[in-house]
Parts: C-alpha cells; structure tokens; sequence
C-alpha cells in the first residue's frame, strides 16, 4: 500500500513539471490537419505549436525565424503536432 501511494505522488508530481524557456531557431510550415494551423519545426527537429496560433506576420510557409518560447506541458491540442508553447519572442532569421 505505501509503494502505491509513493509512485501515485511520484506520478502526481511528474504531471506538475514547471513550465521551461526554449530557444530555437526553425521553419514556419503549415499543417492541414484539424482545419489548418501554423506550427514551427526546429533545426533539431521538434515541433512546437504556439498556443492561441502564430501571428499572421509570421505565417509563411518556410519562413525562417528564432524563437524564444516557454514549454506548457500542461496544454492541450486537438492538433497533436509537437509540444505546445507560449511565444515570448519571435523575429525573422536574417
């Protein structure tokens, strides 16, 4: 009984990780499902999926840019596309 609570807690707070800043810099590509979105592939490969979309300067598809984002593991998408993040900066790559 006292393993189970352990590993429920342990459980528990692996759900509650806090939330971390990404920097990355990656491609604008639009995805089709779920009616369309605008997502960003990193140079490593991750997806990341703004929270409450990209803003319409940034939609171009292959448009280069550096962002600077926080991860919300907490977050949900019906898009299922990559981890979710909320942009706290992001400009065109020069």
């Amino acid at each position: 009984m006292k393993l189970a609570s352990m590993a429920l807690v342990a459980l528990f707070l692996a759900s509650c990780a806090p939330n971390r800043t990404v920097h990355f810099t990656g491609m604008v590509h639009r995805f089709t499902t779920e009616g369309g979105f605008w997502a960003i592939r990193s140079d490593d490969g991750d997806t990341y999926d703004p929270v409450g979309g990209l803003s319409p300067e940034f939609q171009t598809e292959g448009l280069r840019v550096r962002v600077v984002a926080e991860m919300k593991p907490d977050v949900v998408s019906a898009h299922m596309a990559g981890t979710m993040v909320e942009i706290r900066k992001i400009e065109r790559e020069k």
